[in-house]
C-alpha cells in the first residue's frame, strides 16, 4: 500500500476506533517476535473497486471471545459462536472504514468470509511492500493483515511463478517471524 500509511500510522488509526469500541489496541507487529498461536481462524473482508485492498483478521478462540466480550459487554462464558463471528465482522468493518477514509477512496465493502493461507497464496499473495501486519496488545491474540493486490505487468505475468506450496510457506514465515 505504497501511497498510504506506514505501520505505525495504521496501528494508531485502527486503535483510535478499537480502543473505544472494544478496548483493543493494535501495534505494528514485530516480525522478530514469535506468537503463541498463528490463528485458529482467518476472515477476509475485501474492498471492492479499482484498488484491490483486503483486510484479514486472524484470531484464535480465546482472542475471538475476548473481542466479543469487550464489544458486547458480556462475560466470555455467555457468548455464543454467532456473537464472536459478529464481533469479528464488526471489527473488520471498523478497520475498513478507517482505511477507506484515510485513503480517500470510495469503494464498497465486500462480504466477510473465511479464508486461509493457501487461498491467499494461490491468488498471488501480497508483496511485503504492499502489506501491513498489526497485532493486538493484551489478552486477545488478534492479528490484522491489510494488503493491496497490485496488478502484475504482462511481462512479469509470463515469468514462471513460485509454486503455491512455496508461497504458503513464505506467507506463514512472514506471519510467525
Amino acid at each position: 500500500m505504497a501511497d498510504v500509511l506506514n505501520a505505525e500510522n495504521l496501528a494508531s488509526l485502527v486503535s483510535s476506533v478499537t480502543e473505544t469500541m472494544c478496548a483493543t489496541k493494535f501495534s505494528p507487529w514485530d516480525s522478530m517476535a514469535r506468537g503463541e498461536s498463528l490463528a485458529g481462524k482467518m476472515v477476509l473482508l475485501p474492498l471492492e473497486g479499482q484498488r484491490k485492498i483486503n483486510i484479514v483478521l486472524a484470531y484464535d478462540g480465546r482472542g475471538g471471545r475476548a473481542l466479543a466480550s469487550k464489544l458486547f459487554r458480556m462475560p466470555p462464558e455467555n457468548l455464543k459462536p454467532e456473537l464472536v463471528e459478529d464481533a469479528v465482522h464488526e471489527l473488520l468493518n471498523m478497520v475498513a472504514g478507517q482505511v477507506t477514509r484515510c485513503l480517500k477512496i470510495d469503494q464498497r465493502l465486500g462480504l466477510p468470509r473465511p479464508t486461509n493461507m493457501a487461498e491467499i497464496a494461490a491468488e498471488g499473495g501480497p508483496e511485503t511492500a504492499d502489506s501491513v501486519l498489526l497485532r493486538s496488545e493484551g489478552n486477545a491474540d488478534l492479528r490484522l493483515w491489510i494488503f493491496e493486490r497490485v496488478e502484475t505487468p504482462p511481462a512479469l505475468a509470463a515469468a514462471p511463478r513460485v509454486p503455491v506450496s512455496q508461497r504458503v510457506k513464505l506467507l506463514v514465515k512472514k506471519l510467525v517471524r
